[in-house]
């Protein structure tokens, strides 16, 4: 059962309505009189006229000075409807991975994460079912002149979608920090987090530091309970934290305010792309909405300077917004787009020169040509910028490290240039495509042509493994294993990027999943890589990896070595008697009794109304109550049923998980009593409910009454 603390969107979605055409028309630039002034930039959409929140911050001056570039934008939300018509081809696309394969081509731990990745439900599935990240989508990268509804900020930016939310806005922190943490590692210069929470987390904290450590821009909503106090994230000092003014400039009623506030922006009946149906707009009001007119403008000011730092974006965007009033109330003001953009100096046009010590050799793992990269301004060398490289046609051997897709070759030296050995272990033509990462240009492309060597094998020998373990119930123990290269072809493990990483699986049956699972594997079924970079024909390579004992018995578990997506090594017979004591808990069923001592009476609720109930149960039976168990196992819950595990529409973020009410917090010995007492919240339906609960030991048993409520809502 899941554990963790629920995270709550509280930037509230409010005023939603239907946008509709008026009849009003928007006069073409072409119509223009030829002796007026006409800016060089204007959407031409057709509901591009209601966009007055983009009025109001100077869009149009803006996209005199730059429309955007195809910067990566991360929106941890409730996913976006991908299919609608304002937003087909603006979404990023993860250059490394193959659609619909099943397999996680890049090795960064999600399979098929091709426009992002949904948190919430551990899938792929990033469709919106709320509509709140679908309008902050549309706000910041809405496809502008396509005769079709709204324009957003950036052109030509692409949209990472992180679904970290479910359809009601709530979430957990962890998802929200793993959805941070893939951002930072996938390529997203700029985050943006429409919602937030009261309460802070090490965790979110944690992933937060970590993405604005690597460079990523951060901003976030600073609330909508008009409190003079900030949502986290907002409330770091290291994220932008954005609050909301209405169309005359004022601080919207809704806006909550504070010291860490940093900058306002449009907030109140914000049109923008609906998830209804793929051609729906909507009106919106909340923060939520100023934070994407805030990381719109960060993304055209990136198109300025790639470079930009987390700090200087925050301080140009202070700098050049427009006072309004208190700091506590305002920020340092609302957001002034094209002053913004004007005060970043343009990046430079930059040029290169590629250079091979051989454009033809052999695919032997050995023979290397030296390909150096030369940039320029001008005719001036640039030092100490990064270059970057992209393969297309295959893996190479990067100075004897297995690469795909995009890599960093590192900075230039003084001289302006960059050196790296490249090679191959197979046959082929690899173009490769250099660029400067700093000024995000392209600098020029090469091709080696790899010819074809002997035939590849690959096998091993056992050497010598752990010993066999005794662990009590829900502890934890290393196995480790050592084999041989015996083939004629190297292994690439922890550190390759190899697309064909040496794994360790499990075997008789291969991919079976294993009780003995622990978080640290790469899957339920793949315990670790091989430690060492790389492992030639001849060398030992060694696998280690943790398991952990969640049922007791004697179990012989089997396990292989495998060439991931090419073969598995040979059944060597690799196996571990694991023996797995009981540590306290008792395991038989009809141990576990207990009799109802009282409740409190059934509720009347209105709907969304909290209420607290409690039942009061003795412990008639002759196993002690156990109180959270490591691993779960044993662990006393009050858990839904009729039927058992059923998702309760009365949970609240306090509950262990929408099917388990609360845990015992304390042991139980037999003859003993408890109260456990819990808040329910009302479903928005009104009705007649009946809602059962029952005691459960985790795996073991259901026992005692049924104890049930009949709650009305009116």
């Amino acid at each position: 059962m899941k554990t963790s603390h629920l995270l709550l969107i509280l930037s509230l979605i409010s005023g939603l309505f239907p946008l509709s055409f008026d009849g009003v028309a928007i006069q073409s630039l072409a119509e223009s009189p030829i002796n007026q002034v006409t800016i060089q930039q204007a959407a031409s959409d057709p509901l591009f006229y209601q966009q007055t929140n983009l009025q109001q911050v100077r869009i149009q001056q803006a996209w005199d000075i730059t429309t955007g570039t195809n910067t990566v934008i991360a929106v941890i939300d409730t996913g976006v409807a991908i299919n609608h018509d304002d937003l087909t081809n603006k979404f990023w696309v993860n250059p490394n991975e193959i659609p619909n394969n099943h397999i996680d081509d890049d090795n960064n731990g999600y399979v098929d994460d091709i426009n992002g990745y949904n948190f919430y439900q551990n899938n792929t599935d990033v469709s919106d079912q709320n509509g709140h990240g679908t309008a902050i989508a549309g706000i910041i990268a809405a496809q502008a002149n396509n005769g079709k509804g709204i324009a957003g900020i950036n052109w030509n930016a692409k949209l990472m979608v992180l679904k970290a939310l479910n359809s009601l806005g709530g979430g957990e922190y962890n998802n929200v920090a793993n959805a941070i943490r893939y951002a930072a590692d996938n390529g997203a210069r700029i985050i943006n987090m429409s919602f937030g929470t009261y309460v802070d987390s090490l965790d979110l904290a944690q992933a937060v530091n970590y993405a604005v450590g690597k460079g990523v821009i951060i901003a976030a909503a600073g609330g909508n309970n008009s409190k003079n106090q900030l949502l986290y994230p907002a409330a770091y000092s290291n994220v932008i934290a954005v609050g909301a003014v209405d169309g005359a400039g004022y601080r919207a009623s809704f806006s909550n305010y504070g010291t860490n506030l940093d900058v306002m922006a449009p907030g109140v009946g914000i049109p923008s792309a609906s998830y209804i149906t793929h051609e729906a707009y909507a009106s919106n009001s909340g923060t939520s909405f100023a934070t994407a007119h805030v990381t719109g403008l960060v993304s055209l000011m990136l198109a300025r300077n790639a470079s930009l730092t987390p700090a200087q974006a925050e301080s140009i965007l202070k700098n050049t917004a427009t006072p309004r009033g208190s700091a506590t109330e305002y920020g340092s003001g609302i957001i002034d787009m094209p002053g913004a953009l004007l005060s970043i100096q343009q990046a430079s046009i930059i040029t290169g020169a590629i250079t091979a010590s051989r454009t033809t050799l052999p695919a032997d793992q050995g023979t290397y040509s030296q390909v150096t990269v030369t940039v320029k301004d001008g005719a001036t060398l640039v030092a100490n910028h990064l270059v970057r490289m992209r393969i297309e046609g295959g893996e190479i051997l990067l100075g004897g490290t297995t690469v795909n897709g995009e890599v960093d070759l590192g900075p230039t030296n003084q001289q302006g240039s960059v050196t790296a050995l490249i090679g191959s272990r197979w046959s082929g033509s690899r173009k490769l495509v250099f660029s400067d990462a700093t000024a995000l240009r392209d600098v020029g492309s090469l091709t080696l042509v790899f010819t074809p060597m002997g035939t590849q094998r690959y096998s091993a020998a056992w050497v010598r493994q752990s010993p066999y373990p005794t662990l009590n119930l829900n502890e934890e123990t290393t196995l480790w294993v050592e084999l041989r290269n015996t083939g004629n072809m190297p292994w690439f493990g922890s550190g390759s990027n190899s697309q064909t990483p040496f794994r360790f699986g499990t075997f008789r049956p291969m991919d079976r999943k294993s009780i003995f699972y622990h978080s640290t594997w790469i899957s339920p079924n793949r315990t670790a890589v091989l430690e060492q970079t790389q492992v030639n024909p001849g060398e030992i390579g060694r696998f280690s990896f943790l398991i952990k004992a969640t049922q007791p018995g004697v179990y012989k578990e089997y396990f292989n070595a495998v060439l991931e997506y090419k073969q598995w090594m040979p059944d060597l017979g690799i196996y571990w008697t694991v023996t797995v004591k009981t540590g306290g808990v008792d395991q038989n069923p009809s141990h576990y009794q207990a009799e109802l001592v009282n409740q409190t009476a059934s509720p009347t609720l209105t709907p969304g109304q909290i209420a607290f109930v409690s039942v009061t149960l003795k412990n008639s039976g002759i196993a002690k109550w156990n109180s959270l168990v490591s691993g779960g196992y044993g662990t006393v819950k009050l858990g839904t049923v009729n039927p058992p595990d059923r998702n309760s529409r009365f949970s609240v973020d306090s509950w262990s998980s929408p099917n388990r009410a609360i845990t015992t917090g304390f042991e139980v010995a037999p003859g003993g009593t408890m109260t456990l007492g819990f808040n329910i919240k009302a479903p928005t339906t009104t009705g007649s409910y009946i809602e059962s609960f029952r005691l459960v030991s985790e795996h073991i048993a259901w026992f005692g009454p049924v104890i049930t409520w009949n709650i009305k809502v009116s």
